[in-house]
């Protein structure tokens, strides 16, 4: 008689009947449960990989968020300086400008070289040293203060060379000499010459002082 092999009863849930479980169904049983569970196991593997990579390519792909370019700030204009006062040596008046203080309203007309007519206003005039010239300055003053003035102990014209050398010498006997106008009371008007020697063709300003004010500025040409 051979031996069967045999395995423990079970029940069958279908029909309430015991069952007999042979050693080969055992296996099969066991290998298909293995067989599940590694199925089971490798789906849920791919399910976390996928996830990761997604969540991994999501983060990657993303560009950074740039913050907004500043809006550019307007230069400032810059102020323009003011300009010099008139009557400086940085704004000097155009010869023929009228100038006035509490006593003495003057104007200077254009100046000239003179030798020619000192030469024949006096026939010991000496001529002007080398490198100097004889220039003429035509003013008209007006005396508008409250006692006398004497044009020529009050006005003074002088010549101021781009070498920042001022020039007043001597000319000899000048026609319409200024000089020879005698005391001015209110409202009397002097007419006359002054004459400065000057640098031979030097680019300059005359001025023009009355008393002990400061001098006024006035182009040379």
């Amino acid at each position: 008689m051979k031996n069967i092999d045999t395995a423990p009863l079970s029940v069958d849930p279908a029909t309430g009947s015991h069952a007999t479980v042979t050693g080969r169904s055992r296996r099969r049983l066991t290998i298909a449960v293995v067989a599940l569970g590694l199925a089971v196991g490798l789906t849920g593997c791919g399910l976390s990989s996928d996830n990761l990579t997604a969540t991994d390519g999501n983060a990657a792909d993303q560009p950074a968020a740039e913050a907004p370019a500043p809006e550019p700030v307007p230069e400032a204009t810059p102020e323009a300086p003011p300009a010099p006062a008139g009557g400086t040596r940085a704004n000097p008046f155009p010869v023929g400008t009228t100038v006035s203080n509490e006593d003495w309203s003057l104007v200077l007309g254009t100046p000239r070289e003179a030798w020619g007519e000192i030469s024949a206003e006096n026939q010991f005039n000496s001529p002007p040293e080398a490198g100097l010239e004889f220039w003429i300055v035509p003013v008209t003053a007006t005396y508008q203060g409250a006692t006398s003035g004497t044009p020529w102990l009050d006005i003074t014209v002088k010549f101021v060379g781009d070498d920042s050398v001022t020039y007043e010498d001597y000319c000899g006997v000048i026609p319409g000499d200024l000089d020879e106008v005698g005391e001015l009371y209110a409202g009397g008007v002097a007419e006359g010459n002054v004459c400065v020697a000057v640098p031979a063709g030097a680019p300059g300003l005359w001025t023009a002082t009355t008393g002990w004010g400061e001098p006024s500025f006035f182009t040379a040409r």
